[in-house]
């Protein structure tokens, strides 16, 4: 995530939304595992750079026979100074499918820590779930990866994706930032009412897995998709309650003596490093927001 305490600060508070629906879990011959997810965090992390950590995703995509492009970029970041930076893209081939998914997830970092939590946790999920939807493809629905650069000087990758491809966007983006511990799910989603948001909210309590649907939320590469025709919508993993810590802080709202959100203490500093990982949580999480995708394949 980026920009993270003057976007606390500064944004309205949220409504938070819970919602129901009944759904039954889908069966994936894929298997999540800690193991596997591991050491792709650590090959990520590994990378010096963004291109680096790109080519750390590409190596890992190509033993499934995935096509993986790039896409490179000049652009003006936050602060106005031009940044270059390099997009990768993935997909597979579904000539049938009536709507396209985009999963993305951030793959630079800050100068300082590993960045594992943020955001190699969120690269690596994306990983997992297009190895999965490249093993059982839904009939429907064609799903794409992506992994932006320079997210951590405002977004810029994703930016750039979107003001180039207007013609090519997806019908849904889903994006994963900081996602890398903790026994709760985080969506956020402009409405409760979006087919998503409810069959996540469906598979989540199915799953008996605790779960938080939001509108605040983080600044992330979601808000580069937040224009007509596209659904947007992002998540994150965390410790029980800390979403809800963090949205109060979204509203301005001081944190009360030990209600600091703990990712605070991680993110764009030097504890933000492999130690900080929980593989196990992330292989729970992961099925149900599966789940919930492969509901939309109507």
């Amino acid at each position: 995530m980026t920009h993270r305490l003057q976007q606390f600060r500064a944004l309205l508070a949220a409504a938070v939304v819970f919602c129901g629906a009944s759904v039954s879990l889908a069966q994936s011959p894929y298997t999540y595992s800690a193991e596997t997810y591991s050491s792709l965090v650590k090959s990520i992390i590994a990378g010096k750079d963004g291109r680096e950590r790109g080519e750390a995703m590409r190596t890992e995509l190509r033993k499934h026979n995935v096509r993986v492009s790039t896409q490179g970029f000049s652009q003006k970041s936050r602060s106005g100074a031009m940044v270059e930076g390099l997009n990768f893209l993935a997909e597979y081939p579904n000539p049938n499918a009536k709507i396209v998914i985009l999963l993305g997830a951030h793959l630079d970092r800050v100068a300082v820590g590993e960045g594992a939590i943020d955001n190699a946790s969120g690269s690596a999920a994306v990983i997992e779930l297009f190895k999965a939807f490249r093993m059982n493809p839904p009939k429907n629905i064609l799903v794409k990866a992506a992994f932006w650069d320079q997210e951590e000087v405002g977004l810029v990758g994703s930016r750039n994706y979107v003001e180039n491809n207007k013609e090519r966007l997806p019908a849904i983006y889903i994006n994963f930032d900081v996602f890398g511990a903790g026994d709760t799910i985080w969506l956020t989603a402009e409405s409760d009412e979006l087919d998503l948001a409810k069959s996540f909210t469906a598979s989540a309590q199915k799953a008996k897995m605790n779960y938080l649907v939001s509108r605040e939320y983080p600044a992330s590469d979601h808000l580069s998709f937040r224009v007509p025709g596209v659904q947007s919508f992002s998540f994150s993993l965390g410790p029980d309650g800390e979403a809800k810590r963090i949205i109060k802080l979204l509203g301005g709202e001081a944190p009360a003596k030990g209600e600091m959100p703990e990712v605070l203490t991680v993110i764009h500093t030097a504890n933000d490093n492999f130690s900080k990982i929980d593989a196990m949580a992330v292989t729970k999480a992961l099925p149900v927001i599966e789940a919930a995708i492969r509901s939309l394949d109507k």
